[in-house]
């Protein structure tokens, strides 16, 4: 909103001071008020609106920074600030339906696994207890659930410690860039979630280097800011090579096409296609539309999928809890 309303205010013909200083009125949070009147200071002061930025880098990332001052040097401020308004639109809606696509299996596997261990605490020791001291040889279901109960009694304070300390490294070890690297492509191999993920990132990346054609940032310059505005450290690293590459003079196509587990052939031939006509950027914009559509798509049904398989696994726990519980009374009556 704030990006938006700022590129309406230039357009309209209020300097850039009076419209952070107008701006700075109507936002709501306390800390990017605070931004936005520090960055209305360091411009009235005569600095530009892209050094300004740069100074709360912990707000405005690199595409945004870099894009604001291509606008200022080609005197097309607003038509940037709508095209950073229309990405970052675009990033949140997919975020959001990502986040709100996650929230109920999430809250399922929670819900299941305090229920589960629950019953094997409290719960089922207390009914089992009745058949052990029977004397009677019990079904293998029961045993079996019976030594899962045991085990769960007697170590559960050593086995959830031991989780507890290998959480923590791992939380630790992921938060360093081998960590992540490490993290990010286990995540690309997993079968559905990888496939996402995969979508998800073409789709940022395309949409990303759509809004940088049309600025005057060269392009070697613009790989390495969409590198740095992908979370991924696996296309992160490729996209730095990338770069690279292409200031040896290799073309988009070939340096992508190197890497057909990241890029799939649709995207590096539509490239190809893109930069032989020159009109990469159009190509660029169907890619990430494709992509969005696809990832809305699949948002849109991953519940649908999720659910009846949540379903079957929760049926069958609680199919062979009931069995192992209800079996040895007709084993007791087949005795007596």
């Amino acid at each position: 909103m704030f990006v938006q309303n700022l590129a309406l205010m230039i357009k309209t013909g209020f300097s850039i001071g009076d419209a952070l200083a107008t701006l700075s009125q109507q936002i709501k949070g306390k800390q990017f008020t605070r931004v936005i009147l520090d960055l209305q200071q360091t411009v009235v002061k005569g600095e530009s609106f892209a050094d300004a930025l740069k100074l709360h880098a912990e707000v405005f990332d690199d595409l945004f920074v870099n894009m604001v001052a291509a606008g200022e040097t080609s005197g097309n401020l607003e038509q940037t600030l709508f095209q950073l308004s229309n990405q970052l639109k675009k990033s949140y809606a997919l975020h959001k339906k990502i986040r709100n696509a996650m929230i109920y299996p999430s809250l399922i596997l929670v819900v299941m696994l305090v229920v589960g261990t629950g019953m094997f605490v409290f719960v089922v020791p207390r009914i089992l207890d009745l058949y052990t001291t029977s004397g009677y040889t019990l079904p293998l279901p029961t045993r079996i659930i019976l030594a899962i109960s045991d085990f769960i009694q007697y170590n559960g304070l050593v086995l959830g410690s031991l989780l507890g300390v290998l959480l923590i490294g791992w939380i630790l070890f992921v938060r360093t860039e081998p960590g992540k690297f490490v993290w990010h492509r286990i995540l690309l191999r997993i079968p559905i979630a990888g496939k996402i993920i995969k979508r998800i990132t073409i789709a940022r990346l395309s949409r990303v280097l759509n809004s940088l054609l049309v600025t005057d940032i060269p392009i070697v310059t613009s790989f390495k800011i969409i590198a740095n505005t992908i979370n991924n450290r696996v296309y992160r690293r490729h996209l730095i090579l990338a770069s690279q590459q292409l200031a040896k003079g290799n073309t988009i196509h070939s340096v992508l096409s190197s890497r057909p587990d990241l890029f799939e052939p649709v995207v590096t031939q539509m490239i190809k296609v893109g930069e032989e006509a020159g009109v990469l950027d159009t190509m660029t914009a169907e890619i990430a539309t494709f992509y969005e559509d696809e990832v809305d798509s699949t948002m849109a049904n991953l519940t649908v999928i999720i659910e009846p398989v949540l379903m079957v696994v929760i049926g069958a726990g609680v199919g062979f809890l009931a069995v192992a519980i209800v079996l040895p009374i007709y084993s007791l009556v087949d005795e007596i």
